[in-house]
C-alpha cells in the first residue's frame, strides 16, 4: 500500500466501511477513523477488527471537540485524511494537512454547498443532481474540485431513494479518489484546478471516468 490515511465520520461510515474493504485494491491503508456522537455505534468495534485506532469525540463542547480533533489527527501523521463528516474542520488542522484532505459533499458543487446537500438538490427542482469529491480548504465546500457523479433526479424521488442512486456512484467514485492519491496522479493546472493525470474526462455518469471501480 502507498498510502496511509486516517477517515473522520458522522453517519454509518459506508465509505468509511468500503475502503476498508477495499484496502488492498486502492493502495491507502486506513490508519485511523475519527467518530463523533451520532456516528454508528458499532464503528468502534468495526475498526478495532480491522486493526484500525478509533476516538470518538462529543462535538457538544466545540473548543474541546475542535482541539482534540486538531491533536489527534496531527499525531497521526497520515498522507491522506478522507471526511464524511458534518463539522467544518478548523483552520489549523486545514493548514496542517496543505492539499491532503479530501471531502464527500452528496451535491453538485459548486450548487447546493453546506449542510442538507440531498434535500436541497431535490427541493431546488433541477432536473440534474449528484456528488463531488473536493479538497478541502479554509472555507466550506469551496476547495478545488477532484470528481462528480450525475444522477438524473425523477418526479417522484424521495431523499431516501435519490441517495440510494447517488450512493451507488459515489462509493465506487470515492474508491477511485483513494487509488488516484495512492497512485500519484492528482496534479494541478496553471488556474490550480485539480486534473487527474491520464484520465479520461469524457464519459459521465462519473467525471474522471473510473478505470479500477468501474
Amino acid at each position: 500500500m502507498s498510502l496511509c490515511a486516517a477517515f473522520c465520520v458522522s453517519g454509518h461510515g459506508s465509505l468509511f466501511r468500503a475502503a476498508v474493504r477495499e484496502r488492498e485494491q486502492t493502495r491507502v491503508k486506513p490508519a485511523l477513523v475519527v467518530l463523533e456522537t451520532k456516528s454508528a455505534a458499532d464503528l468502534d468495534a468495526f475498526a478495532d477488527a480491522n486493526g484500525i485506532a478509533a476516538v470518538r469525540l462529543d462535538p457538544r463542547d466545540r473548543v474541546f471537540f475542535d482541539a482534540e480533533l486538531t491533536r489527534v489527527l496531527i499525531e497521526a501523521r497520515v498522507d491522506l485524511v478522507a471526511l464524511t463528516f458534518d463539522r467544518i474542520l478548523p483552520p489549523t488542522l486545514v493548514a496542517a494537512y496543505p492539499r491532503k484532505i479530501i471531502n464527500v459533499h452528496p451535491a453538485l458543487l459548486p450548487a447546493f454547498a453546506g449542510m442538507r446537500g440531498i434535500e436541497r438538490t431535490l427541493e431546488s427542482g433541477v432536473r440534474i443532481g449528484g456528488a463531488t469529491i473536493h479538497e478541502v480548504i479554509d472555507a466550506v465546500d469551496a476547495g478545488p474540485i477532484i470528481a462528480q457523479a450525475v444522477v438524473d433526479i425523477e418526479p417522484d424521488d424521495t431523499a431516501q431513494s435519490y441517495g440510494a442512486r447517488v450512493y451507488r456512484l459515489l462509493e465506487p467514485m470515492f474508491l477511485q479518489v483513494l487509488r488516484w492519491y495512492a497512485d500519484g496522479r492528482v496534479i494541478r493546472d496553471g488556474a490550480g484546478r485539480i486534473v487527474i493525470r491520464d484520465a479520461r474526462y469524457d464519459v459521465p455518469p462519473v467525471v474522471p471516468v473510473l478505470e479500477n471501480f468501474a
